[in-house]
C-alpha cells in the first residue's frame, strides 16, 4: 500500500469517526428532549401494552386477518 493511500484511508477513518460522534450527540440530544416530554415513557408503555395484547392468540389472529385482507385488496 502506498503512503498516499495510507494517508487517504487514515483521513477517511478520522472523518467517519467524527461523523459518528456527531450522530451520537444528536441522538443523545433527541432522547433527552423526548425524555423531557415524557414521550419515551409513553412509547415504552404503548409497546408493553401491545406486547401484552399480542400474547393472546385470538388478537394475533385478528391482526393477521386484517393485514392479509389489506394486502388482498391492494393486489
Amino acid at each position: 500500500m502506498s503512503a498516499t493511500r495510507a494517508r487517504y484511508l487514515a483521513r477517511r477513518q478520522e472523518l467517519l469517526e467524527l461523523e459518528a460522534e456527531v450522530q451520537r450527540a444528536a441522538l443523545a440530544a433527541t432522547f433527552a428532549r423526548w425524555e423531557n416530554r415524557r414521550v419515551l415513557g409513553w412509547a415504552a408503555e404503548a409497546g408493553r401494552t401491545l406486547l401484552r395484547a399480542l400474547a393472546h392468540p385470538r388478537l394475533r389472529w385478528l391482526l393477521l386477518a386484517a393485514v392479509a385482507r389489506a394486502f388482498k385488496r391492494r393486489s
